[in-house]
Formats: C-alpha cells, structure tokens, sequence
C-alpha cells in the first residue's frame, strides 16, 4: 500500500491503512473501550480523580514518551496538591479527573504514535477499574510487529557535486535496516536540505507530492523514497563593509579599521559555492574580534526564478572605543572554591593594526575575604589570596583565521595556605579551531617561581616520607619550561546549562625539554622535568523531558611524574602550581578545597598536593518550579549529587579503600552569566578515618556527619 511521505517542514510520512478495514477496527475498539467504561461508570453526577494511570505491553516505547501523547494524567502526589490547592494555582499541579472523551482523543494519538514508528498493526485497549470516588485507568498495548524499511532512496540529487552524496551517506538521521521512525525520516529530509544549502543549493526543495513511503504487505516492511528538486547552484559574490559612525565615540569613520581586517575573518571570497556554514563561521569570527560590534551581516540569495546566480555579502559594523580604562568586580569559581576580588584593566584594540588586542590587568581575589587586610601572610594559615599583573596581547590571524595567538607576560603573588611564592611568568599561546565543536590549545610558558614555606608546615616523626620531601621543596627556586597540549570537544545544546551532548579533553604537559639544551651554559639553572596528563569527560542526558530534569556525570583522571634526571634527584619536585588537589566545590564536595589526599594522616596535607587524581561525579538537576513560567521562581533547580575520589602522591598508593564519598543536595539559580550555585556536602566515606569509623553508618549523624558537612558557594555548574 502507497502512501505520501512529507517530513516537516512539510506534512509528516503517512502510511494508507490497507482500505478502510483499520479506520473501522480503531473506530470499534473506542466505542467499545468507551462503551465499556460507560457499563462500569455510576450515576452521572460523581467526578472520578484518576489515582493511577498504567502502561502495559508497551516493550518498545517508554510510559514517560507515552504520556507524552496523552491529556489524561494521574492526580499528582500530596506536596503538588498542597501548592496547588493552597498556595497559589501557579504552583504544583491540580487533582485529575476522568473525561471519557478526552481518554477517546488521547487513544487516537497513541495509535497515530505507534503507527509513526512502524508499529502499523498495533492494538490499543483500556481497562477502567472504579472504587468510591477514584478510578485507575490501565492503558494495554499489543505492539505487534515493527515495520522495518527495506530501502530509503535519495532521488533529484545525481548531478549534484561529489561532496554532497559523501555528506549524505557519512551520519544518516536514519538508514535502510532501521525500523520505520517518521520522526527521523524528518530530520533526515531537514539534514539532507542542511547539506544541499552548504554546497551550493540554498533554495533546493523537497518535494512533497512526489515522495513515497510504501508498505509490502507480504513483508510488513517499508520501502521510502525522498525526492528533491536542487535548482540552481549559487556562489558568493562581492563583499561590502559599511562603518557606521557613532558620534560619541567617534565623528568620523575609523581609517585604521581596514577592509582586510574584515576580509581575513570570512571563511569564503567571491566564487566560492555558496554555504550557511561558511556564512555563520564567517559572523562568528568577525564577533570574536572584539574591536567592534557586528551590527549586521547580510546575504540575499536570489528567488529561484531569477537569473543572477551570485549572493552578494554586506556587511554593517560599528567600532568600540579605541581605548577603554575601566575597573573590574571579580566573582569566580577557582580552584574549587568562590574567589572574590577587584581590579582595573586597561585595553587597546586594534594595537598597531590587524585587529590586535592589548591589554593590561591588575587583580586581586581571595578565598578568605574574613583574613582582610592579612591576606599575604606567611603564616596565616587560613588565607588564600592572588595577586596577578598580566599584559597581553593577542593576535587574532596567525596563517589563517582558525588559527589565534597570544603573548603575555605576568607578575603572581600567590598566597595558599602552604605557602607565599613569587612567579614571574611569559606565555605564548596559539588556538586552533579543528571543527565547528573541536578546539585545540597549544601553550609555552616560561616561569620563575620564588617560594617561602608556612612555618606551620613543619617535619614531625610520623610524617611520611613524601610529605617530607614535599615540605623540604617548599623553599626551592625553580625555573620551568612547560609545552602543554590541550584539544576539547563541546557537543552539548547549551553553554552554561547543557541538557543534552558531552565535553571531552586531553591534556598534555611536558616540563623541562628546552632548559635541557640551555644546561650547557646556566648549569646551575633549577629546572624540573616531569610530565602531565588530564582527561575529563562531561555528559549531559534529560532524564524528563522538556529540561525538567537532567542526568549530569563527570570523570576526571590526572597522572604526573618526574623522568630523566630530575626521577632521580630529590631536590627537584613538581611545581606546587602543576599538581592535583581534591576537594572543594568542583570536587569531593565532602571536604574544603585542598583538604583531601589518600594514605597519609599528616595535618594540612591535601594542601601540598598530589601526582594522581580520580573523581567521579553523578548531578540529578530538576527545575522544580518550571510549570510557573514566570521568569523568576522558574529559574530554581534543585541538584541531587554524588561524588567519589581522591589525590594520591604516587600512582602505587591507589587502592579502593581509599577512595573518598560524598553525597549532597544543592540549589542553583540560573542567570545570564549562568547559575549561582549553592550545595551542601556530607562525607559517606572518609579513608582517613580509623576502621569502624569510615562509613556514614558507623558515625553519628548529627554530631558527625552533618556537623562535618561543608556549604561551597559558586558560579557556574559544578561540572
């Protein structure tokens, strides 16, 4: 049996039941599911509230994407009736009754459900069981058999260019093989006009008469055929840049801002076939500049019926001040904990031409604003405070414009709880952006560290041995030379909240090569050389549809170690800045930042740091107050976590035992330089603890566990 398939934008894929045999059987299941409800239902004037509402039978859809479909709903739990009914109607949700011709509507959408993926012979029933003034409603589904499509064929496309069919076969929406999905079939008919716009053909057409999705009734399979009409193939064309003048800012055009500077950001020139992703990229590049604001970037594409084959580009900008001078509040989540400070920076754009930007900043930011004015003390042993004059300068072209530079050039006080050090630091950076979602980083960095040790840091009889050797070089001179390699994948649908993707890294740090050829002439240079390695991966899932509620989880492993001459050398240690701390609120939520590392009882030793970091992470975010849609109380979530981890000094102290829990609630709330972020940690499982005392269970819960548990404020996610 034929059928006309017609994925949005267009109508969706229809399959024509075989007659009208089907429209009658669905027809005499609702009369008799309604007949039946009617045979058990008392006199008229009793309102029935749905206390339970059951899925059976249903193997391959779940009772959440069931539900989905339906108007009908259960009565929901106490705390949203209370709301409701008491508070305010804006909150929780009301008591449900039964509406015999609302449950007829939410069948039909159940079946033309099914029948949307393959399951054409599908059989829907209810069953209404009747007590006092409630009813549980029992929906029962015999799926049948899913169709499968025997073949999907492209048609209109043959004389399209090479790159097309290798777009269109290399990550299909859906395949010959597939069960029968109409909701793929549409995002495969999207992705495939996606693919025709970028290679040329902007007003390329699905055509919708001419499609089929056609059923054997000898297989029950599909055979689907998506037709397209390409038309003309365009190219861009030339390319004009309009400088709008802002009078208070400047009353003439800007002669140093050059038609180049826009020319190197475009990802096309004129000739090119015509594409909606080098158009983006292009937009993109030009708002990364930061010396003007892009007001707009417009491209006609002509109507089909005209000749011109050309899009031309105009392009609309408006410089920002030349030089700006301006004074800054810090609120960040650093090093696992809220950092608060101030600053005044200073920037130049468009230093000497070619859209450079030069900057200087001084800052200053504190973990411990209560330590005022003692912030840099040796030997206060609670303040954590930073100090930092940078000056950078940035190069926004180097080759192409995938490719940025940077140089900068930095003098660091950095108070921790260990120690003061003075760094003196020059970096150079390059960016590369791979693919639309794939960055890479490449940075050398050479620093001077000065560092004077917290005369409570001292060596007792019963610290280890590596404690030991990580206090003693705590008062080293050292000089570094670090290579550090990082590329990252960020495929999730939102910046600072994602619901759906993934972000992955690697990092990879080398210290030392370079020094080791500079030897020869400063033998007494002190250098270290050791190696780093860091891998994390994010993942975001809905765990409720609609963003109510999202499934995050982290891991996150680090590995460092000496080599070459320095393995050998106990003089020579890792720098304090390049090693792995645990706890905190980006991490073992349990415990304060820098108080976690594994096999040692040592004081104040998680300050010192580690060689070997594991964490796991698993976040339950619901937005409790969504159905308000106020723009206000809707913006709440409530988080339910769990974290495992720990720091080790060496690979060879890991063990399981000494893998740190903990568990916790917290509150976030979204703005628009992302969530503020409150959570509550308690310790499960603390290794540090003597046997018998480890366990949440083997601790008293108010006078332990709680009076222990941390409160870490921050900005942004946790991960």
């Amino acid at each position: 049996m034929n059928s006309d398939f017609a994925p949005p934008p267009v109508p969706p894929p229809h399959v024509r039941p075989a007659g009208r045999r089907r429209l009658r059987l669905l027809q005499a299941v609702l009369a008799a599911a309604c007949l039946s409800a009617a045979a058990q239902t008392p006199p008229p004037p009793v309102r029935y509230e749905i206390s339970s509402l059951r899925f059976e039978g249903n193997a391959s859809l779940s009772a959440n994407e069931l539900q989905s479909q339906m108007l009908t709903r259960e009565t929901p739990g106490f705390l949203n009736r209370f709301l409701h009914n008491t508070i305010s109607e804006k909150l929780g949700r009301r008591n449900e009754y039964l509406s015999l011709p609302t449950l007829a509507a939410d069948l039909r959408r159940l079946h033309t459900c099914y029948e949307n993926r393959g399951f054409f012979g599908a059989a829907i029933d209810t069953e209404l069981a009747y007590r006092k003034d409630e009813v549980d409603v029992t929906i029962r589904i015999t799926e049948g058999y899913r169709a499968l499509i025997d073949s999907l064929v492209y048609l209109g496309i043959v004389n399209g260019p090479g790159t097309i069919w290798t777009d269109i076969l290399a990550a299909p929406r859906i395949a010959a093989g597939d069960p029968y999905n109409a909701q793929l079939l549409e995002e495969e008919v999207v992705r495939v006009l996606q693919i025709l716009a970028n290679t040329g053909y902007p007003n390329a057409r699905y055509l919708r008469d001419s499609s089929r999705a056609v059923r054997y009734a000898s297989t029950g399979n599909c055979s689907v055929r998506l037709r397209f009409d390409l038309g003309k193939v365009y190219y861009f064309g030339g390319v004009t840049i309009r400088q709008e003048i802002d009078s208070v800012r400047s009353p003439v055009v800007r002669d140093d801002i050059t038609d180049d500077i826009i020319l190197q950001q475009l990802t096309y020139g004129p000739g090119k076939r015509y594409s909606i992703e080098d158009s983006a990229a292009s937009a993109s590049n030009l708002n990364r500049l930061g010396i003007f604001d892009l007001r707009r970037m417009d491209m006609i594409v002509p109507r089909r019926a005209d000749t011109s084959v050309t899009v031309p580009t105009l392009v609309v900008l408006r410089p920002k001040d030349r030089h700006e001078l301006g004074p800054e509040l810090i609120v960040s989540d650093e090093n696992g904990a809220l950092n608060l400070g101030a600053g005044l920076g200073y920037t130049q754009r468009n230093f000497f031409g070619g859209a450079r930007l030069f900057t200087t900043r001084l800052r200053f930011r504190t973990q411990t604003l209560s330590e005022a004015p003692h912030f840099f003390d040796l030997n206060n042993t609670k303040a954590v405070s930073n100090l930092d004059l940078t000056a950078e300068l940035v190069q926004p072209y180097v080759f192409s414009n995938r490719v940025k530079g940077s140089w900068s050039f930095s003098y660091i006080l950095d108070k921790e709880v260990p120690y003061l050090q003075n760094i003196i630091r020059n970096k150079f950076g390059f960016t590369s952006k791979f693919t639309d979602n794939t960055n890479g980083f490449l940075d050398w960095t050479l620093e001077a560290i000065s560092s004077r040790k917290n005369d409570a840091f001292v060596i007792t009889p019963g610290t280890t041995p590596q404690v030991q050797q990580e206090i003693l070089l705590l008062q080293k001179e050292q000089f570094n030379s670090i290579l550090s390699f990082t590329i990252q994948r960020d495929v999730t649908n939102d910046l600072f909240s994602p619901s759906e993707g993934s972000i992955t890294s690697a990092e990879f740090d080398e210290a030392g090569l370079f020094p080791l050829l500079l030897q020869g002439v400063f033998p007494s240079l002190p250098i270290s050389q050791f190696y780093r390695v860091i891998l994390i991966g994010r993942w975001y899932t809905e765990a409720v549809p609609h963003r109510f509620s999202i499934l995050a989880f982290k891991l996150k492993g680090g590995v460092e170690d000496k080599y070459g001459g320095a393995r050998a050398d106990s003089n020579v240690g890792i720098p304090q800045t390049h090693r792995f701390y645990a706890g905190g609120g980006n991490s073992i939520r349990g415990w304060n930042s820098r108080d976690l590392i594994a096999e040692t009882n040592q004081p104040l030793a998680g300050q010192l740091g580690g060689n070997l970091d594991l964490e796991a992470s698993l976040e339950l975010r619901t937005n409790i107050l969504q159905s308000l849609h106020d723009g206000f109380l809707d913006k709440v979530w409530l988080v339910q976590f769990i974290d495992a981890g720990n720091v080790w000094g060496q690979v060879r102290d890991l063990s399981p035992g000494s893998v740190a829990i903990a568990a916790g609630i917290g509150l976030r709330y979204d703005t628009f330089f992302g969530p503020f972020r409150i959570d509550w940690g308690f310790r499960v499982y603390n290794p540090a603890e003597a046997p018998g005392q480890r366990w949440i269970t083997q601790r008293q819960l108010f006078g332990q566990t709680f009076k222990e548990a941390i409160f870490h404020f921050g900005i942004g996610n946790a991960f």
